[in-house]
């Protein structure tokens, strides 16, 4: 199969041969090798045979994960984004994190490798980089696969990785502050996941539309997307970690109805669902939720029912759990125990957390840090003539400034792909 790529674009556009190219290639791996401790890396080689086969778009997957780490940290683009339609993304960042970020892939399927990839680069880079990188692979290559003139036999796993992907660029838009292009991504995700055989990939799509829902004060909508999400799930192989997401969505949303009851019995349920997860790897298209994605939760449900001392040991333990891979999770742990604190009148206790959030999220690029860190500020500002108040106001004034001009606002509504689905 002979087609043009991104990367062969690239790589004529620079004046490569096949020696200069295995010349940056070398300096890459043994870059990559030395900032991730992987010496394994250092050695590795591109064949003249495959540098000719990638040059000629002969390729069916994506490279493997060794080579696939280093082009895309010499490229600074996706391997799933280098071995697409040659087409140039508009605004494309520098992703040379990704080869930093991402962990030893699992699959070697291409479009399942691609969700990995952005996956995991986007917890801990936040989604305002990766959304033009993802939106221009759900439309230069999964959305010819499934719906071009000369669409092939793209298979199940297709359909997947476009409905979670096209979930993913919702949770992008959300994370840069555009919900309603959010919204519109979700609604198609779940038109795509409908298409699928597996009920649970439809169910993963409602429980992110019922966090968006939650997100904006509709806790009606998101109680009734939660439980249609639970639905989706009966009489179908059981899928735990899907289940426990659904309940604990539930319980936010009856939670802020200020249903004591139900959003208890609701986190118990989801509390049940974590304690059957299984041991082994759960379907590629569910987003992980775990203990510490049900602790935040937990931390929430007990502050909107008014138990803030609930909620400070919930919100504690959701920060200690979640590790500094998960920057971005761990953040919003953080100014979730930092307000309750706050609330509680443990003003020093809050600046400690405050001090520690602003270490970890002054790159961290996410829009929906930025309002929650103004939200911080705003909070806080009563308390200014205390000494400790006065040093973290400073600080959120400084790193805000920092974050604005390396995360410039877009405007609501514009950015890559407008109000159109991807695909």
């Amino acid at each position: 199969m002979t087609r043009a790529t991104r990367f062969g674009q690239l790589v004529r556009d620079r004046g490569w041969t096949y020696e200069t190219f295995s010349a940056h290639f070398g300096r890459a791996a043994r870059d990559v090798a030395q900032r991730s401790g992987d010496r394994r890396l250092a050695s590795l080689m591109v064949s003249r045979s495959t540098f000719e086969r990638w040059m000629a778009g002969d390729i069916k997957n994506v490279p493997r994960s060794g080579p696939r780490r280093i082009l895309e940290h010499l490229f600074g683009e996706p391997a799933a984004v280098l071995f697409s339609s040659p087409d140039t993304p508009t605004h494309l960042p520098d992703l040379g994190i990704l080869a930093l970020a991402t962990p030893e892939l699992t699959t070697d399927d291409p479009y399942l490798a691609a969700m990995e990839t952005f996956r995991n680069t986007d917890r801990r880079q936040g989604g305002s980089s990766l959304y033009p990188a993802v939106l221009h692979y759900l439309r230069t290559t999964l959305g010819p696969v499934l719906f071009g003139a000369t669409a092939q036999s793209a298979g199940e796993t297709a359909f997947r990785a476009a409905a979670v992907l096209t979930e993913m660029a919702g949770w992008m838009a959300h994370d840069t502050g555009r919900d309603a292009l959010a919204r519109n991504h979700f609604t198609h995700a779940l038109r795509l996941a409908r298409g699928a055989a597996a009920p649970s990939v439809a169910g993963n799509v409602l429980a992110a539309m019922s966090h968006l829902a939650l997100q904006n004060n509709g806790p009606d909508h998101a109680l009734q997307l939660a439980r249609t999400g639970l639905a989706s799930l009966h009489g179908s192989a059981p899928v735990p970690m899907l289940a426990a997401r659904l309940h604990t969505m539930k319980a936010r949303a009856l939670a802020q109805r200020q249903d004591h009851t139900g959003a208890v019995k609701a986190l118990d349920a989801a509390r049940r669902q974590l304690d059957q997860i299984p041991a082994e790897p759960v379907p590629d298209w569910i987003a992980p939720f775990d203990r510490a994605a049900f602790t935040s939760g937990a931390a929430w449900v007990h502050h909107d029912l008014g138990d803030l001392s609930a909620a400070a040991v919930e919100a504690q333990r959701a920060v200690t759990l979640r590790g500094p891979e998960r920057r971005r999770s761990r953040a919003f742990s953080q100014l979730c125990l930092a307000r309750i604190l706050l609330a509680q009148g443990e003003l020093e206790g809050a600046c400690a957390v405050g001090h520690d959030l602003l270490n970890a999220c002054a790159d961290l690029g996410s829009e929906r840090i930025t309002e929650q860190l103004t939200g911080l500020e705003r909070a806080l500002a009563p308390e200014r003539a205390q000494s400790a108040v006065g040093e973290l106001l400073t600080r959120i004034t400084n790193t805000a400034r920092h974050r604005q001009l390396l995360f410039p606002t877009v405007p609501v509504g514009t950015g890559p792909g407008g109000e159109q689905s991807p695909v």
